[in-house]
């Protein structure tokens, strides 16, 4: 009975053991965020989605999303700028309301958080608004972007600080929403130009006007990002050193010289139903 009572117990200490294998603590996200961050970066663009692995964080009684945000804060810095989108088109489009303060779609718990915190600047697009956090907030408020992704955007500000785009727990060609910038730089056929209006609301009350240029997709597109993610140079993508989450980088350099090369050469192979779509120039 002794010895049934204590292989019971050394089972048991096994699973735990290989269960705590699984856990993720605060050094190991310190190290991987170091991993893919360079000091010179000065901009840090982070998309991500955290339901793959959120359960496996051990922060200690602490609520996560909100430790999480900190940590990520305190990684990049003040002396840097942290970039989240916080997309809001669906809720936008059913009521023509924007309410910058709390209008947002399901970006992930981070973006959520960070807009309920009431420590970051937010871009007034109603359809693709961003979180602004660190050194750069002023310059960004005092831009007006013209749309979406093309010139006088937030990409193009993007682009030209080089900034380092990060996805952490969701894979390039679904998380970065940066690819779709050369689509709009390229004009390609399967999208055109949109404007979106409607009230901005702040604390519940009506501020002013909204509006948004987008060079929206074709009804019933169906198309896959991967090829502009397979020309960017793997030695320029930055990896975390954990196996228990997805986290990688590179910088709008990259992505840009990649994009260049993959739409001189054949930009529909990023359209999967070409044969049933009718494309009109709009």
């Amino acid at each position: 009975m002794e010895l049934f009572f204590i292989r019971h117990i050394f089972t048991q200490l096994q699973k735990n053991n290989l269960k705590n294998k699984s856990l993720i603590y605060e050094d190991e996200l310190i190290k991987s965020f170091n991993c893919v961050i360079k000091d010179d970066d000065k901009v840090i663009v982070l998309y991500s989605g955290l339901w793959s692995f959120i359960f496996n964080i051990a922060f200690n009684g602490k609520k996560i999303p909100d430790y999480l945000l900190l940590l990520i804060e305190n990684i990049v810095s003040k002396k840097r700028t942290l970039v989240l989108p916080a997309f809001s088109g669906e809720t936008f489009l059913k009521t023509k309301k924007f309410h910058i303060d709390k209008s947002i779609d399901r970006n992930g718990l981070l973006p959520v958080t960070a807009l309920k915190s009431k420590r970051y600047y937010r871009t007034p697009q109603p359809l693709h608004s961003y979180l602004i956090y660190g050194k750069l907030v002023k310059e960004i408020e005092n831009k007006t972007f013209e749309t979406s992704w093309g010139e006088n955007s937030i990409f193009e500000w993007f682009s030209k600080n080089n900034a380092r785009l990060c996805v952490f727990g969701v894979p390039w060609h679904k998380g970065c929403s940066y690819l779709h910038r050369y689509e709009e730089l390229n004009q390609v056929p399967w999208r055109f130009y949109k404007t979106f209006k409607g009230d901005l609301y702040k604390n519940n009350k009506k501020i002013g006007q909204c509006i948004e240029k987008k060079y929206s997709k074709i009804v019933g597109l169906k198309y896959d990002l991967s090829p502009i993610v397979n020309c960017i140079n793997k030695k320029k993508i930055l990896k975390s050193n954990s196996t228990k989450f997805f986290l990688q980088s590179t910088t709008c350099d990259e992505i840009d010289e990649a994009s260049k090369k993959f739409f001189k050469k054949d930009p529909w192979k990023l359209i999967k139903n070409k044969s049933k779509i009718i494309v009109n120039e709009k």
